[in-house]
């Protein structure tokens, strides 16, 4: 799903005045250090130009992964948040992709990193046409949360990486304990990240959590790396940002989203893109009875035709 084109214009302008040779200086820079995840503390941007190249080169992933997730997730189908958090917001994209699913009256942006909350803040002007309700910025730091509201959404990506493991449960703890109705975390579609969203799923559960998604379950996880991935289409900005010359890049992630009131997902998730030959579909499949591989012919015809229509990340449901 590509971003608002009201968004992508004024992400677009961010850079404007900046030379070629300086968009790519500060975005190779800005990758190594959010790629070195043993530098958590070093990951701040220096300043307002910088968080503007990030925009640029990071803003359609981030858009395009938390689209992915409340596409994918029926929980969201019939969900109606009024309010909405969202921590370690960087330049917004979360809000805005939240945006493009519900309508609500209030929302809150939390950022640790003042360069961060300044664009941001500036994007949203430009989007006051967008936004019925104009997001909230304050300063937050998820090592110290100190929550003082409550919200039916809460979303939190590419955020709890980059804290120390040490504050992991204090930070998980505040966010579930603001979560009214749905928590959502996003993090890195690494094989480390995995390993920490399952220790985080782990915990959830035990503080009275239900998994909407993409588990179809509450038993222990028997993946050993669930993680998933989102086509963005990239403009000329950020095309020139990652010095790519493909008109597009994939975003790998994973991700969780508890809920508060039970809602196992009905249905079994694609792991893997499905392997189509003539006559067959076979899916790597996670379902309640564990990971699973399925070969659907064309003998059953409804489950053949909905098959070879499914893309990694999918929920399946035979009947």
């Amino acid at each position: 799903m590509d971003m608002p084109l009201i968004l992508k214009q004024a992400v677009e302008n961010l850079t404007a005045g900046l030379q070629q040779k300086e968009i790519k200086e500060h975005a190779q820079n800005i990758s190594l250090r959010y790629r070195n995840e043993k530098e958590t503390a070093n990951k701040g941007l220096a300043n307002d130009t910088e968080a503007a190249v990030y925009a640029v080169s990071r803003m359609p992933a981030t858009f395009g992964a938390v689209c992915s997730v409340f596409r994918s997730t029926p929980f969201f189908e019939n969900f109606y948040p009024e309010t909405m958090i969202d921590v370690g917001s960087g330049t917004g994209s979360a809000v805005w992709a939240a945006k493009c699913f519900f309508d609500f009256k209030q929302i809150s942006c939390l950022e640790s990193k003042a360069a961060m909350r300044h664009i941001g803040e500036k994007l949203f002007q430009e989007g006051t046409d967008f936004f019925h309700a104009r997001p909230e910025w304050r300063d937050f730091d998820l090592r110290f949360p100190e929550f003082n509201q409550t919200a039916d959404l809460v979303t939190a990506s590419y955020v709890l990486n980059e804290i120390e493991e040490s504050f992991y449960e204090k930070a998980l703890s505040a966010l579930w304990q603001a979560t009214k109705q749905a928590l959502v975390i996003i993090e890195p579609g690494t094989s480390e990240s995995f390993k920490r969203m399952n220790a985080f799923r782990t915990f959830l559960i035990n503080n009275g959590a239900f998994i909407a998604a993409p588990c179809p379950h509450n038993d222990l996880c028997p993946n050993q790396w669930c993680h998933f991935s989102c086509r963005i289409a990239r403009s000329k900005g950020h095309r020139l940002s990652k010095n790519a010359k493909a008109p597009y890049e994939d975003e790998k992630f994973t991700y969780l989203v508890a809920v508060r009131d039970p809602s196992i997902a009905k249905g079994m998730r694609v792991l893997r893109s499905p392997f189509i030959e003539k006559g067959k579909v076979t899916l790597s499949l996670c379902a309640t009875e564990g990971i699973q591989n399925k070969i659907i012919t064309k003998k059953d015809k409804d489950a053949y035709k909905t098959a070879r229509k499914l893309k990694w990340g999918d929920l399946f449901n035979p009947t």
